[in-house]
């Protein structure tokens, strides 16, 4: 039990970490356009949304809402103009398992297990290719 709880608690800890990174490079970026309140605002309402799933309850209405806010977040982080690639990259990172954690809060069903599975090895993939581009550069 005590290992089942680690996981969940790890599997909260990435999109947290991905968000800060974000808000980290951002900050430290030269360019403090007028956008950058925009940008910050994505990202702070990223780890909203990531705190709102400790909170709720398993409601299968709000999940699936959340996961197409969660994703929506990450279509707009995509078109908004980063001050890096990195940055870019750790919020739809970070909005993709957003979405998918809201998926397995409440909006799972087994008969969906396949595609689940098939989002998270997507995920995990994308995490290792863009983290390895990263340190290529």
């Amino acid at each position: 039990m005590v290992f089942v709880i680690l996981l969940i608690w790890i599997a909260l800890l990435v999109p947290l970490g991905c968000f800060l990174a974000a808000a980290v490079l951002e900050i430290r970026s030269g360019e403090k356009g007028p956008y950058f309140s925009l940008r910050m605002a994505e990202i702070a309402v990223g780890l909203i949304a990531l705190c709102a799933i400790t909170k709720a309850g398993q409601y299968q209405v709000l999940s699936w809402r959340m996961v197409a806010f969660s994703l929506l977040l990450g279509g707009v982080s995509l078109i908004s103009n980063y001050s890096s690639r990195a940055a870019r990259f750790w919020v739809v990172f970070a909005s993709a398992m957003l979405a998918y954690l809201w998926y397995f809060h409440g909006a799972y069903h087994a008969e969906q297990f396949a595609f689940a599975t098939f989002v998270l090895f997507l995920l995990v993939a994308s995490g290792i290719y863009g983290v390895f581009r990263y340190i290529v550069r």
